[in-house]
Formats: C-alpha cells, structure tokens, sequence
C-alpha cells in the first residue's frame, strides 16, 4: 500500500475526544462538493440537475472514495474522453453557454472523485467545486441563490483549511491522527479569522469595483438568465404563456406627474406591452412583415439617461399622464423585448448604455446585447377616455385595406360564427355599409361573446391534425387559456371588417404597500387583442372571462402571501442595494471616484482587452486544453505499457546519481566516511521493505518512535540491527568537532 493510499485508509483514534485528519477534510469536502451542486441547481432551477449531480456525486463516494479504491487510470481516461466529446458535441448544438459549462464541470468532478489518489486531486476536486460556484453567480442573481452562495463560500474555505492540514498531515505520516480538542478550537479560529478576511476585503472591492464594470466581458455568459412566462409568438396547442411560476420577472413603480406613487391594491390592471403579433397561420401567430419593418436595422447604441420621444412630442409638447419606472430583474443576452404600457410618449434609457431598437408608433422596444439587470423608464398618455371625432368619409387604415377573408387565412366557420353574433345584436356585418365609429362596438360584442359562452382552462390538449386551432376551440373544444381567447377575438374581428393584433407581454395587479412598486411574476404573462377603432387609433380588448382573469392575475390574499410579501420586500432591496450596485451607487457612497486609486479604470481596461479577444482566448484555451489532456494520456500509457523499462532506467539514474555525489565527497575532502552514507542508504532500504519508509523531512528516531508496533512485530536480531545502526548513525551526526 502506497503512503498516499495508507493515509486514506480508516484507523483507530488513540482515545482521544475529536475525528481524525483525514475524516474531518473528507467530510468538509464532501459538504463542498454538494453544495456547488444544491446552489447551482437552485440558481438554475433545474431539479435535474440537482438529481442527477447528487446521485452520481453519492456513488461515487459510497464506492471509490469512503473505501479508498479509485477506479483504474484506463477506465478514467476513457470516460473523461466520453465527457469531453459530449461537451463537444452539445457546444456544437447549442453553443457554449453557462448552464452547458456546469454540466461539464459537473461530470469532471463526478468523474475526479472516482480518481482521488493524493493532495493534487483534492485540491482539483476544489478547484471543480469553486468553478460550478462561479456558474451560478452567472445564472441567476436572486436572494436565495446569494444566501445559498455565502454558505457554500464557507463550506469551500473550511474545506480549503482542512485540505492545507491534512497535506502537511499525510507528508508528515501522521495524517490519520486523532486531532485534539485544542487543535478542533484552533482550526475553528483560523477558519472564522481568514473568513472575516475574505469578507472585509470582499467587501472593499465591491464598494470600489461595481457591478457594470466590464459586464461587456462576459459576453453570452452572463449576468443572469431571463426567466419569465413571456413568448414573442403564440403557438395553439402547447403550454406557450402559460406558467404558474410566482417567480418575480419586474419591479414597476407608477407615478403622476407631479412624482407621486399612484400605485394601490385593487385597482384595475395594466397590460404591459412586449410582441405585437398580426400575422397568423393555422393556429400560430407571430410578428408578420408590416410589425417588423419599422424596427429591422435600426438598433443603435443609446447612451445612458438618454430620453427618447415620439414624434408628437418631438416639439416639446409633454402629452404625458404617467410614469413607469421599470426594473427587469434579469433579461436575456440577445434580443429581448422591452415591456411597456400602451400609449408610450417617452422612453428613458437607464444608468447604463442600451443597444435599442424602436417604433413608439406601435409601441414596440427591443433591446440587444448583454443580459442582466435593466432599468428604464416609460411615460405614456393614456388615451382609453380620449373622446374620438370622427369626419364624414373616414375609411379604414390602409395597412388592412380592404380586408379580403380567404387572404387572411380565416376559417370560413370563424366568419359566418362572427357574422351571427353581430347580427343578433342588430349591428351591419359589412364593413363597406358599417360606419367606423361602429367598429368598438363591434369588437365589445364579440369579446361579450367569447367572455359567456367560453370556459378558462389551464388544461392544454393537443389541437386534431388537419385542424385549425382557433376554429377547434370555438366550435369543438370551447375551453381554453388567454392565447385562445386572444386569437378567436383577433379572427372574429378581423372577419368583419376591424383591423386586430394579438399582443403578448404582462398584466399587472400585484401591488407591494412596503416597497411602493408592482410585482410582475411569470404567471402574469397574457395574451390580448389590440383594435383599430378608428384610423390610427387602437384600444385594448380581451376576451377572457372577468372571473378566471381575476382567480389568475390577482395576488392571493392569504396567509401565506403575507409572508411572500415580506420575502419579496428584502429580496427587492437585494436586488437594488447589491445585484443593482453600479457607478451611480458608488459614487453617492464614496464621491469622488479619484478615491480608489485607479482601480475602476484599470479594472475597465482589463475587462474590455478580455471582452475584445473573448472568442480568441477560448478558441486557445480549449486547444490547449485538449493538447494536454492528449499528451498526458499519450505519456500515461507510454508509461503503463513500458513500466518495467523506465523502472530500469531510473535505478541506473539514481546509480549514476549516487557515484557522482560519492566522487564529490571524495574530491572535496569531506570528513564524511563513506561508509556512514552506505549505511544510511541501507537503513532506508530497510525501513522501505518493512513498509514504513522515512520521509526526507522527518527525524530519524521520531520515525523509529513512531512505528514502534511495526518494528516489535518483526524479528529481534534486525530490529536490534536497526536500532543499533541508527545510534551509530546519530552518534556521527551529533559528535563534538575534534578540538
């Protein structure tokens, strides 16, 4: 059994109260190791990976590390060429993102706990461990996940502690010892010291160094994931908006025009705007032609505190009746569309740049670029109760022209069903003998229509092959969720004449009295219709029925949402005290930024040459990393079939290494006998062949101390011969200098 392996093994204590070295560092590892998974998983909200992380993390221990036999170096090169052609392949498929790096690391260190021979693999083990911790601060930045994090923070620097001791430890031979009650309490002082250090430290850079520093380095990679019940496009027969997540998605304070907080419970909803959606086919909206054109190309770079407005108020005239300011929790890297109130006057870019894209006309905002945190701020005029003229001759807006059916794609069914409704209610079907001030109350009778005879179901079953989804639910299923109700609305009123648009984005209700804002979960997302009453001007309508939109979208006034409430107030300040911590903040903190020294315009330079040479330097790190890893398996296997022909050689190296320094005694005239190095030599030869061989840094008779119970168990004549050896030994080394 090698030193390494013996340290590793289970021995008993010598009576003393406290574990040994080796239990306590396994178990502090293993605390480690567990945690990295639980705080990635919570970040990730990903219950399968938690499963299947725990589950191979246990085997793993149970068979290879609790009873020391670690699988052989064939099997673990094998499998880490399986776990690095998957990682190819999936970065191929998907691209390199952060969830696909956990994943990877994740089977690394599944698969370096079946290989843990000696210190080197511990500390990787570690290394695996602090990695997988970084993924998660690029995932999410949610309270939980930040209490989760300082635990395993603790977790990672006791087991760093312990990891230093045990080494010294296992070198020493003394690794499986008993550690003393004293030792126990004076571990516990180092590791709450260094933690105070850590913090203190970690605390001053992150008042000098804020959070928007070089955000651009991280690329795809972070900070945060979007997370919302939100879908630019409407897909009939599948969960689409539908999620029953409370988890919050944006923080939106409303304000009057002298800056009051209007905000209030049990006022009517706002819908908050993201996709216009005008084209539609066989049960699948989505932004058609005439929705994107004003927004193709022109995304452009938008400085911070920058104010955009509409063209009627270019002039300075502020038509304006409210004020939302907007927190999106985290947005997604790329396009991500920006959720605003209907009419929009004015856009306000936040406290960072913003790479935009923008038609206040139909009221759409799409941001590009890095994910995270943004703020913006929307003032609208709110036009439901503007009284409307209408002139002799108005026609419909030319974008629809004269509405054709069979060019619109909608089912004859759908048009004879819309015809019947209107007509019961006494109201002209055709559009050419209708007059346009008609036209709002053509869509209220239809959206009365949908609202009684329908039924609201979460319940969402595939639509029958061959079958359109909207003529499905209005004449067979006659149940269905928002994006349904949405779509028949749209069809019906399309089929008669008025100009409709499917919109998707948020209702918002949920009102927080402690912090003064909105809360907007991922179960607020909906679908509505927007309708052309009159020549440029659309109104909202929904054909959800009042009650399920209310049992929906309103906040649960239970107990239990009491103390929600109360969670999501200390999670808000979270959000805006350390996830929302940037120069502004800093400033107001420390004033003069000339005050830490250069750092923030160092730090800048840094991460923009790292964000300019981004791809460059994964491209090489992956190269260089799959150059080693083949040179080291080459070398390995080199080295496992030739075994017995590098042994050769190495013992005439340390031949020829030993005559060298013999003839280097002899030349310098050393007063060392010879014969005195031949038995030392021989004395360590010994001791190797008993199985208890010296260690060049410890004391020869604190070994011989130490194994007492090997050198009584062997025969009298060698032990004495060993014995006396060492005296002669010791008496040389220690004998006073001839005067």
């Amino acid at each position: 059994m090698t030193q390494s392996s013996a340290s590793r093994a289970p021995n008993p204590t010598n009576g003393t109260v406290g574990p040994s070295a080796h239990r306590a560092f396994s178990r502090s590892l293993f605390q480690a190791v567990v945690g990295s998974m639980v705080v990635f998983s919570i970040a990730d909200q990903s219950l399968m990976f938690f499963v299947l992380s725990v589950l191979g993390v246990a085997l793993a221990w149970v068979f290879c590390v609790s009873p020391n036999r670690p699988i052989p170096r064939l099997m673990i090169n094998t499998v880490l060429v399986l776990v690095v052609a998957i990682a190819g392949i999936e970065m191929l498929r998907v691209g390199v993102g952060v969830s696909a790096f956990a994943v990877f690391v994740a089977l690394l260190l599944v698969v370096k706990l079946m290989d843990l021979r000696g210190p080197r693999d511990d500390g990787q083990v570690i290394v695996l461990c602090v990695a997988i911790l970084i993924s998660a601060v690029l995932t999410s930045n949610t309270l939980i996940t930040g209490v989760m994090m300082v635990i395993e923070i603790v977790l990672i620097l006791r087991a760093v502690v312990l990891f230093q001791i045990h080494t010294v430890l296992r070198k020493s031979a003394i690794g499986r010892e008993t550690i003393h009650s004293k030792a126990r309490i004076d571990i516990r002082a180092m590791i709450l010291a260094t933690g105070f250090l850590c913090g203190l430290f970690g605390s001053v850079v992150f008042i000098v160094l804020p959070r928007n520093i070089g955000m651009q380095a991280f690329g795809d990679w972070g900070p945060g994931r979007s997370v919302s019940g939100f879908s630019d496009t409407v897909e009939l027969g599948r969960p689409g908006l539908i999620s029953e997540s409370s988890t919050p998605v944006l923080d939106i304070t409303v304000l009057d025009r002298d800056g009051l907080n209007i905000g209030a419970e049990n006022t009517p909803a706002i819908y908050l705007r993201g996709a216009v959606l005008s084209a539609y086919d066989s049960g699948r909206w989505t932004a058609g032609p005439i929705t994107n054109a004003p927004i193709t190309g022109r995304t452009k770079l938008v400085e911070p505190n920058t104010t955009l407005k509409s063209a009627d108020d270019e002039e300075g005239v502020e038509r304006w009746d409210q004020q939302f300011d907007i927190t999106m929790r985290t947005s997604s890297v790329g396009q991500t569309y920006l959720f605003t109130p209907w009419k929009p006057v004015e856009f306000k870019v936040g406290r960072e740049p913003m790479r935009l894209s923008y038609d206040f006309q139909r009221g759409l905002f799409v941001k590009d670029g890095a994910g995270g945190r943004l703020e913006y701020t929307v003032r609208r005029r709110n036009i439901e109760f503007d009284e409307i003229s209408f002139e002799d001759g108005q026609v419909r807006d030319e974008i629809y022209g004269s509405l054709v059916q069979a060019e619109l794609g909608i089912d004859p069914q759908i048009v004879q069903l819309a015809n019947d409704v209107l007509t019961q209610s006494g109201i002209e079907i055709d559009p050419a003998e209708r007059s346009i001030s008609d036209d709002q109350i053509v869509v209220r009778v239809i959206e009365a229509y949908l609202r009684s005879r329908y039924t609201y179901s979460l319940d969402s079953r595939p639509v029958p092959d061959g079958q359109d989804a909207t003529e499905w639910f209005l004449f067979d299923r006659k149940a269905g969720h928002c994006e349904y109700f949405a779509s028949s609305l749209a069809l019906m009123a399309r089929s008669v004449g008025v100009p409709a648009r499917v919109v998707t984005g948020y209702v918002v209700s949920d009102y927080n009295t402690v912090t003064g804002q909105y809360v907007v979960r991922q179960s607020n997302a909906h679908a509505w219709v927007e309708a052309q009453i009159a020549p440029g001007v659309w109104r909202t309508f929904d054909g959800t029925p009042p009650l399920d939109f209310h049992a929906i979208h309103e906040p649960d006034p239970s107990i239990w949402r009491s103390f929600s409430k109360m969670y999501e107030s200390i999670e808000f300040l979270w959000i805006r005290s350390v996830v929302g911590y940037d120069s502004s903040a800093r400033q107001n903190i420390m004033g003069d930024t000339s005050v830490d020294f250069g750092l923030s315009s160092l730090s800048e330079k840094m991460l923009d040459r790292l964000a300019a040479g981004r791809g460059r330097l994964l491209l090489n790190g992956v190269i260089a990393a799959m150059i080693v890893f083949a040179t080291s398996m080459f070398v390995g296997l080199a080295l496992l079939r030739q075994r017995a022909f590098f042994a050769s050689m190495l013992s005439r190296c340390r031949f020829v290494l030993g005559r060298i320094r013999y003839k280097a005694f002899r030349s310098s005239g050393s007063n060392i006998d010879p014969r005195l190095v031949e038995l030392e030599k021989m004395l360590s030869a010994s001791l190797g062949r008993l199985g208890i061989p010296k260690p060049q840094w410890v004391p020869l008779k604190a070994h011989l101390n130490e194994h007492q119970r090997v050198l009584s168990s062997i025969a009298p004549s060698t032990r004495k011969a060993i014995i006396d050896a060492s005296r002669v030994l010791y008496s040389h080394a220690f004998a006073q200098e001839p005067g």
